[in-house]
């Protein structure tokens, strides 16, 4: 009996991590947002869309994809932005669109970022320890490494076993139904910062924030270097993309933040094409209060400026294809 009981226990800790280790190496494809959940299923179902624009809230609130549709010919494209998804969470997201044959783009529009950091506010944050699947924290940890953060590398291994253990990873259907909104079905993804519960930013201390970022902009002389292990990681994903006849295009949207000189170093590192719309003195629509919801984001009318301006850029690699 206690040889049997000895057995019984072996076999189930043995079960046991394996089903860690499946978990584990399981991709988290959704990271707990019902709202993107609610596009990627409508997606599914609707594969005469032949282009998603993949990144954060400055694609979630600023594309709007049916300007830009009546502007190229024979383009059929969809906003699958979310608030607040960066870098794993939107390869997590191009990485789950490639391995699903329900989906059908031939071009596919990925935010170029480099906003991995863990912070004290989301290293509780399902959202953010959703995304560190094993391929994640891997990646996470080389490009931290690359960058001397050793700290960024022990938070992301926390955010790794944090997300093994936590198991309601995924959304009930009620949640993905009830995000079944309009900006969902009738305005292909796009849904513009007026119609959300963030407040418009106070005219004063925006044009203070404007003037700022304008400033560092131009100020910005250093020597920005490229991060290899993230130009190497983009480089893979479309290489990926190309296998299935999709063509990726990075895209740095406006209006400039901080630290944009340094994303546009990667134009010569990636073997993609990469759009721009960050220089103020190019597109100095983007830093007027009337086109400007808060200190990162344009208003609706903002957003259809820059969807136009993205036109002819987008276009002409189109055309190329």
């Amino acid at each position: 009996m206690k040889r049997f009981l000895s057995i019984l226990s072996l076999f189930i800790a043995i079960m046991f991590i394996i089903g860690l280790i499946k978990l584990a190496l399981s991709p988290n494809s959704n990271y707990s947002y019902p709202l993107l959940n609610a596009k990627l299923d409508y997606l599914k179902k609707h594969p005469e869309y032949n282009l998603y624009f993949i990144g954060s809230s400055k694609i979630n609130n600023q594309i709007d994809c049916k300007l830009i549709d009546e502007n190229i010919n024979g383009l059929k494209s969809y906003n699958l932005g979310a608030n607040a998804s960066f870098n794993l969470e939107n390869f997590q997201t191009l990485e789950y669109v490639l391995g699903n044959s329900s989906f059908k783009p031939k071009y596919i529009v990925l935010e170029l970022q480099d906003k991995i950091n863990i912070t004290k506010l989301n290293v509780k944050s399902e959202r953010s320890f959703g995304a560190f699947n094993f391929e994640n924290t891997v990646f996470t940890s080389r490009f931290q490494k690359e960058n001397g953060n050793y700290k960024q590398i022990v938070l992301s291994w926390v955010s790794f076993v944090l997300n093994v253990f936590h198991f309601n990873k995924h959304c009930d259907e009620k949640d993905i139904q009830h995000n079944y909104n309009r900006f969902v079905v009738e305005d292909q993804g796009f849904s513009a910062l007026e119609y959300s519960v963030v407040p418009r930013t106070e005219k004063n201390k925006l044009d203070e924030v404007i003037k700022d970022r304008q400033n560092r902009y131009h100020a910005d002389h250093a020597q920005h270097t490229v991060n290899n292990v993230l130009a190497e990681k983009i480089n893979q994903l479309a290489e990926k993309c190309e296998k299935k006849n999709i063509q990726l295009i990075m895209f740095i949207p406006g209006p400039a933040e901080p630290d944009a000189k340094k994303l546009q170093v990667y134009q010569s590192a990636l073997n993609v094409p990469v759009i721009s719309l960050v220089n103020p003195d190019e597109y100095p629509e983007f830093y007027l209060y009337e086109n400007r919801w808060d200190y990162g984001h344009l208003n609706e009318k903002g957003s259809k400026i820059l969807s136009l301006k993205l036109v002819p850029l987008l276009n002409n690699i189109l055309e190329k294809k």
